[in-house]
């Protein structure tokens, strides 16, 4: 009977803790990636489209252009969010080569965002924390298509 009773008992506290950890896994702060908006900017040059995409979580939406003289992508955000990210997915036949990503004309270190291609685009995703009222990203391509 103790026995019974002993076993019941640690499988009470078993399901317990079970309960307490999901509690707190789901009460764990978490980035909120997924919480962002997706724009889609079709960018005309010549006589081409070419879509570029900005999925971002800032409290507006951006700004976009293209320079081909300059062979860059810019990128102008207005609102007042302190913080946030964007992920910035251009075209490879718009700008390829070594890219560079500029801050208000600095450029930026290659700590400070994460670049990625495939064989269609270029990705640019980095995270804010910065107090400035606007946000001015510029992705600079050593080609890209001319004007």
């Amino acid at each position: 009977m103790n026995k019974i009773v002993l076993a019941l008992f640690l499988v009470l506290i078993i399901l317990f803790s079970f309960v307490v950890v999901a509690f707190i896994l789901i009460d764990l702060p978490t980035n909120h990636v997924e919480e962002g908006k997706l724009y889609v900017f079709p960018l005309l040059v010549g006589e081409r489209t070419f879509k570029v995409t900005v999925f971002s979580n800032y409290s507006s939406a951006p700004e976009v252009s293209y320079f081909g003289l300059l062979k860059s992508v810019s990128f102008y955000f207005r609102g007042g969010q302190r913080s946030g990210f964007y992920n910035i997915t251009i075209p490879n036949n718009l700008i390829w080569g070594e890219l560079f990503v500029y801050n208000h004309g600095s450029l930026m270190d290659e700590y400070a965002y994460i670049l990625s291609s495939n064989s269609t685009h270029n990705s640019v995703f980095f995270v804010f924390d910065l107090p400035a009222y606007t946000k001015d990203f510029d992705v600079v391509g050593k080609e890209g298509v001319s004007p």
